[in-house]
């Protein structure tokens, strides 16, 4: 049986630090972040879709939304109570720098924390859409620069 797949794009600002970097990225800087997430089903909807854009959308801004314009940091950073005290919004990693690779794992597992248990979504403007069965989170692919991505996708079974 074949598979379908769906991708959306999003973008946002934020920076990080990366305690144990040797050279720059030690110090505080930031990002335009291009995130792109793909989902797959092996069957279309109702509507002759993997999932409505709308709906996977608002899911996914649940998650990116928390990143836009925040901190993130290592839970063990030595600097964390500086930087959370001139940080309005600080985004914490438990025992890792917040490298591509572990942000970018970070949203596929919130992603699809929210997927696997929402049988629907409601949009900001009161929609209501159904999440079909069969959906499936393929991957998060994280673009830190405009040459340098970093993926994460899981291996179930």
């Amino acid at each position: 049986m074949g598979l379908f797949r769906i991708a959306k794009t999003f973008e946002v600002e934020y920076a990080h630090r990366l305690s144990r970097h040797p050279e720059k990225c030690r110090f505080p800087h930031g990002h335009r972040l291009r995130i792109e997430v793909v989902v797959r089903g092996e069957r279309l909807d109702a509507n002759h879709m993997v999932v409505d854009y709308k709906a996977l959308k608002t899911v996914v801004l649940a998650v990116v939304r928390r990143l836009d314009h925040a901190m993130a940091i290592n839970s063990d950073d030595p600097h964390r109570k500086a930087v959370e005290a001139m940080s309005g919004r600080v985004l914490v990693f438990e025992g890792a720098d917040p490298t591509s690779e572990v942000v970018a794992r970070w949203i596929f597992e919130e992603i699809r924390e929210r997927l696997e248990s929402a049988g629907e979504v409601t949009t900001g403007d009161g929609v209501v859409y159904s999440l079909p069965e069969g959906l499936h989170l393929e991957r998060v692919r994280l673009w830190e620069t405009s040459t340098s991505w970093a993926e994460y996708e899981a291996h179930d079974g």
